[in-house]
């Protein structure tokens, strides 16, 4: 019998030591490994459960060189790779509620205590076979307007972008058309040649990576006040979650709300450092002021709100719109 309780204990011992029996989950992101987002990923949630060796790991398979970020949510979606981090807006275009991520104005703390991310968690999972485990960079992310010209003011629209090529995404593009701008819809890493050849004059971007990629030597202003904010969620396979145990579940859980807490100030840091290299080549801050930064805030969120009223949505939109912003006056 001792022999016995022995063996087993080492057979348990050996079984929560050894990486081969934790759940590894195959993971995916939207962007270069070299990028900001991913960096932040790495250090707050896939090295520390990888250092753990405890009940979860987790296979990093890649970037867009895998995955295009277009077919990145379908491949979470039919089970190819269990988890996915990826701002929202890239599979928008699947589900009306995706649009909405990042053009929030409520704090993480208030949408989940008003019931708003019970909400966004039903809707990720009919459409999408997902799991919301993160909400990333909530107070970290924010975007700015960069520009090679100096833009000219408006009483109306905050700036006046008309006839000046932009690039642009689907999240950028009703705010950018309302301002008058002829938006260009192409990928970041052909962002420096876009501007380097003048098929556009400028972007809007999140802040932090500008200086990485090289763009401040085609930049000369950035518009201040900034605008939206955190869009990055993490996802897992709902599938692939319902199979975890109950420890698994734990401990994934677990290490996603450490994600969201320290992420916001990795963001920070990395555009303060950001901010060091546009200053050194020149890149000038524009800051609006009074009349004009109201109209420029107002233009921003009035226009991508009123696209996101014509959505089809699978919760109640009527009932998750507030929960998720304050209208702008």
């Amino acid at each position: 019998m001792k022999k016995l309780v022995v063996s087993a204990l080492a057979l348990a011992v050996a079984s929560w030591a050894a990486p081969s029996s934790a759940a590894t989950l195959k993971a995916l992101g939207c962007f270069a490994k070299s990028h900001d987002y991913i960096e932040a990923f790495f250090d707050t949630f896939v090295k520390p459960l990888n250092d753990a060796k405890g009940a979860v790991t987790i296979n990093y398979l890649g970037g867009p060189e895998v995955t295009p970020p277009q077919k990145a949510a379908p491949a979470l979606q039919r089970g190819v790779v269990d988890v996915l981090l990826c701002p929202a807006a890239y599979y928008g275009g699947l589900f009306g509620e995706a649009r909405l991520p990042g053009v929030q104005n409520k704090s993480l703390e208030e949408i989940r205590k008003n019931g708003g991310f019970d909400m966004m968690q039903e809707a990720w999972s009919k459409n999408l076979n997902a799991r919301i485990i993160a909400w990333t960079h909530f107070g970290g992310q924010k975007f700015y307007m960069y520009t090679s010209f100096k833009p000219k003011l408006s009483k109306e629209l905050g700036v006046d972008l008309k006839g000046l090529k932009i690039r642009s995404t689907g999240l950028y593009n009703p705010f950018l058309k309302a301002m008058g701008a002829t938006t260009v819809v192409i990928s970041a890493p052909d962002v420096y040649s876009a501007l380097e050849r003048g098929v556009v004059e400028g972007l809007a971007w999140p802040w932090g990576s500008v200086g990485k990629y090289g763009w401040e030597k085609f930049l000369k202003y950035r518009i201040k006040p900034d605008f939206f904010g955190a869009s990055i969620l993490v996802l897992i396979n709902k599938d692939k979650y319902n199979s975890l145990s109950a420890a698994e579940k734990e401990q994934l859980e677990k290490q996603a709300r450490i994600y969201e807490q320290k992420s916001p100030q990795i963001m920070v840091d990395k555009g303060v450092e950001d901010d060091a290299k546009l200053a050194k080549a020149g890149v000038q801050d524009i800051e609006l002021e009074g009349e004009y930064a109201k109209a420029y805030i107002r233009t921003i969120y009035a226009a991508k709100w009123a696209e996101n009223d014509k959505l089809k949505y699978t919760v109640d939109y009527e009932k998750l719109k507030p929960k998720l912003f304050v209208p702008i006056k």
